[in-house]
């Protein structure tokens, strides 16, 4: 499936990626790819490695061994990483959404939203303003630009983290369980600016422990497991319809 999809429209390859801490050997051989305007989900048991794969992508983690390739430059060519310029070039092209926020507790929304991007984009006041009160609004939070994090609901501080990330027009979004940290009520306020941000086309990676979401936003689904792709493809035939025992284990918990 991937294969038929020319090289220029991908914004992220991973190929043979490997990442150990000591002893531990957390991603073993890890190769995938995502398309231009594509949602790619990945599901998978706490310690499978989803949240490790994030951050070696996201420059929060250096990998062992590999290659990642982003927006066509390579951030680490068969174990070498690219130099510091072109890390930070690569940077700019993404965006991570962890899934506890990480909002600064003493910033204001606006402020939490303004910062990088007067830091980062070298944007003025003004500027950076006009896009945090437009991502606001989009939001739906055009009234909490005043607030500060502890006076908002967990649903309205990922949006606001959501928003922070989209300020800075990466490439490419990561989401890290965005939802995990939520009540179940809030849950589906955040799934659903996912799904609008899908179909404007944003290219995004979303590791996420919500079935029914995964198979329906996605574009592409990848099953992890003790460090590897157990399985992938389409979606709904992965979830439907799993071929691997282990897949079928997984996701007996979630159907029963």
């Amino acid at each position: 499936m991937q294969e038929q999809i020319s090289s220029e429209e991908k914004i992220i390859t991973v190929q043979n990626l490997k990442k150990t801490f000591g002893q531990l050997t957390v991603l073993k051989d890890i190769s995938f790819s995502v398309h231009k305007g594509h949602v790619l989900g990945i599901i998978g048991p706490s310690g499978s490695g989803k949240s490790t794969l994030l951050r070696c992508i996201c420059q929060l983690e250096k990998a062992d061994a590999g290659t990642i390739t982003i927006c066509g430059d390579p951030l680490m060519q068969d174990g070498v990483y690219a130099s510091k310029i072109t890390q930070r070039k690569i940077a700019l092209n993404v965006g991570l959404v962890f899934q506890n926020f990480n909002l600064f507790p003493h910033f204001s929304v606006l402020k939490n939203i303004t910062e990088a991007q007067r830091i980062v984009l070298k944007k003025t006041k003004e500027e950076a303003e006009e896009t945090a009160f437009e991502l606001l609004k989009k939001m739906n939070l055009s009234d909490k630009a005043g607030c500060y994090p502890c006076q908002l609901s967990g649903g309205q501080q990922q949006r606001v983290s959501i928003a922070r990330a989209l300020a800075l027009k990466p490439q490419v979004l990561f989401f890290d369980e965005p939802t995990s940290a939520l009540d179940p009520e809030l849950t589906g306020e955040i799934l659903s600016v996912i799904r609008e941000l899908a179909q404007e086309k944003m290219t995004m990676v979303v590791v996420t422990h919500e079935m029914s979401f995964a198979r329906d936003t996605s574009d592409y689904l990848i099953f992890m497991d003790g460090g590897v792709i157990v399985e992938q493809g389409d979606p709904r035939s992965v979830i439907n319809n799993p071929q691997e025992e282990r897949t079928k284990e997984f996701l007996r918990r979630f159907n029963s």
